[in-house]
């Protein structure tokens, strides 16, 4: 019997237009009302995710920053994994030589950049958590990063390069189709649900899984059911135990009435 439900935000909860469809929504309230748990996954900060938890009353810790942050219920920070501040500068280093544009996260959501660029200084705009500062090469960004970021797409170049040079130490995840982020070893969905689930004592089969990016795969060797929507990357759609349909067609209300709610 599954007593909790882990979902990825961003491409799975959410439709194309950032919003929650209808069933989705229904899906979820009905979950709430059987007591079943539910736990938001997400690679943003706690803040982008506050008006979810609050719509669904979630009481349950939550995993935010790609598993690298897990916040109770009050959003105060349970467990954080930090970049070591060795890589921290060699990272930044390598972004800005190839000329792309470094984003640092802090534990609480904070981001941080040094260089201007328009896109970020629209997000800055509409974000109070995105602040442009003078430099990134400051130790109090390093001793306090959880992850750092670049925007790129996987075709991308810098993608493979980064891949290559830094995977021996850091964990190298896509985070949606243009967010590259470079985590401590240690944080992962996974073993932040890993965490929950020995805090809670939650078993694998009661626990059910939905995602759509690599950054979900993770997740799914804790779970008793993992289930990816159709738009999933392709190492996604192959590794769940269900594929149901796409995130703008509320493909996780439907595989939750399905297989949880029958």
């Amino acid at each position: 019997m599954i007593k909790v439900i882990v979902t990825d935000v961003d491409g799975t909860l959410l439709d194309n237009n950032s919003e929650i469809p209808e069933l989705n929504k229904k899906a979820i309230l009905d979950c709430r009302k059987k007591n079943i748990g539910v736990i938001l996954a997400t690679g943003k900060s706690i803040t982008s995710v506050i008006p979810i938890i609050r719509l669904f009353n979630l009481g349950l810790p939550q995993i935010t920053m790609g598993g690298a942050v897990v916040v109770d219920k009050d959003q105060k920070i349970i467990n954080s994994i930090k970049i070591d501040p060795k890589y921290y500068y060699e990272v930044i280093k390598e972004i800005k030589n190839k000329g792309y544009t470094p984003l640092a996260a802090g534990p609480d959501g904070r981001i941080f950049y040094d260089i201007y660029d328009p896109m970020f200084a629209v997000f800055n705009s509409i974000n109070e958590q995105i602040f442009k500062t003078d430099m990134l090469e400051k130790d109090d960004l390093a001793n306090n990063c959880v992850c750092l970021s670049v925007v790129i797409n996987e075709t991308d170049p810098l993608d493979r390069y980064l891949r290559k040079k830094f995977s021996p130490v850091l964990q190298l995840i896509r985070s949606g189709e243009y967010f590259f982020d470079l985590l401590n070893l240690d944080a992962s969905k996974g073993n932040a649900l890993h965490l929950i689930s020995e805090m809670y004592g939650f078993k694998k089969d009661e626990i059910a899984v939905f995602g759509d990016s690599p950054n979900d795969l993770s997740m799914f060797e804790y779970a008793g059911l993992s289930i990816a929507v159709k738009n999933s990357y392709p190492e996604v759609l192959k590794k769940a135990d269900y594929i149901t349909e796409e995130n703008y067609n509320s493909g996780l209300g439907k595989a939750i009435y399905k297989f949880i709610l029958n």
